[in-house]
C-alpha cells in the first residue's frame, strides 16, 4: 500500500514516514501542496496525509484538487494537521476527508494505526485470532 505525506515541515514528515514505512507501507513525502497534487497524479497514492497550513497550496485546496481528479477520487486522504478549528473541519470533510486528526493529540503511532483502519476497515473490526 502506498502513503503519500504531503507536510512542508521535513521534520515531521520524516516522522511520519519512518512509522508507516516500519510497519510495510512504501511512503512518499512532497513538501507543499502543489507538489503533493503533482506526486499524487504521478504515484496514485492509495492514502494520502495532508497537512492544512502549507506554502502554495494550502491543504483544504489540495484536498480539493486530489479528489476532482478522476485518477484519484477514491484515494483515501486524511487531514493531519495542528488546526482544528470547526470552519475547517467541515470544509476537510464536504471537501472529500476521510479523516482529520490533530497532531498534538495524536502519536506517529496512533496515525499509522488509523491510515490500517482506513486502508483495511473489515481486518480492522475483527477481533485479533
Amino acid at each position: 500500500m502506498k502513503i503519500l505525506i504531503i507536510e512542508d515541515d521535513p521534520s515531521i514528515a520524516k516522522l511520519y514516514q519512518v512509522e508507516l514505512a516500519s510497519r510495510g507501507y512504501k511512503v512518499e513525502i512532497a513538501t507543499d501542496g502543489e507538489s503533493g497534487i503533482a506526486k499524487a497524479k504521478e504515484w496514485i497514492p492509495d492514502l494520502v496525509l495532508i497537512d492544512i497550513m502549507m506554502p502554495k497550496i494550502n491543504g483544504i485546496d489540495t484536498l480539493k484538487a486530489i479528489k476532482a481528479d478522476p485518477n484519484l477520487k477514491n484515494v483515501i486522504a486524511m487531514m493531519l494537521t495542528n488546526f482544528g478549528q470547526d470552519n475547517l473541519v467541515k470544509e476537510a470533510f464536504a471537501g472529500g476527508a476521510s479523516d482529520y486528526v490533530l497532531k498534538y493529540q495524536s502519536t506517529p503511532a496512533e496515525v499509522a494505526e488509523k491510515v490500517g483502519q482506513h486502508l483495511f476497515p473489515k481486518e480492522a473490526k475483527q477481533p485479533a485470532s
